[in-house]
């Protein structure tokens, strides 16, 4: 399946011209570029600046450079699986690891500590689906992470039935959650 891509896509997108400048890309990402021309850089972010993802076509060398920008890891797999922007964190069970570490909270003195510039090039050619998939990987290697979305039964609601009100009758709905697990670290016994 072919996924019609646009040239540009931005979280956050406002309309502004460029007047001839290349989009911003963080010093930390410019400055540890690997001479290979297909690459995945991920660094911790350096500013605390308004976070937004950028997907661009280079027509010069036929490269399709995707930028995250001051993303909480949370936010990177979001785009990865597709999932909107503002999906809510109640939504996301973190286990095995401390849930600040990967969705940080963003006004909180702590929250600039755990967020990250990440830039991924590939072929012009690469389909979505691929390159999001490569996402997943790089930061699930680089976490050590297990992360999945999956559709859970939860308990929408419970109303009591019967004479004495004793027993309850619950109402069931199915949600899309994303869960991110720490994989495990093997001991070797000595």
């Amino acid at each position: 399946m072919t996924t019609l891509l646009p040239k540009t896509a931005l979280k956050n997108a406002t309309l502004t011209r460029s007047r001839g400048r290349m989009p911003y890309v963080p010093k930390a990402i410019v400055d540890k570029r690997p001479k290979e021309r297909y690459y995945s850089l991920l660094v911790p972010s350096e500013k605390d600046i308004s976070p937004f993802i950028s997907v661009l076509h280079g027509t010069r060398n036929d490269v399709l450079r995707i930028n995250f920008v001051c993303m909480a890891v949370y936010e990177c797999y979001l785009y990865a699986f597709g999932l909107p922007s503002n999906f809510p964190k109640e939504q996301i069970i973190v286990l095995g690891e401390d849930r600040v570490k990967y969705i940080p909270c963003r006004s909180c003195y702590y929250g600039g500590k755990h967020l990250y510039e990440y830039e991924l090039t590939v072929p012009a050619s690469t389909e979505r689906e691929e390159y999001q998939q490569r996402i997943i990987n790089d930061f699930n290697e680089h976490f050590q992470l297990d992360v999945n979305v999956e559709k859970l039964s939860i308990v929408k609601e419970g109303r009591p039935i019967g004479e004495d009100g004793k027993s309850v009758e619950l109402i069931w709905d199915e949600q899309i959650t994303m869960i991110i697990r720490k994989k495990p670290t093997l001991k070797l016994e000595k």
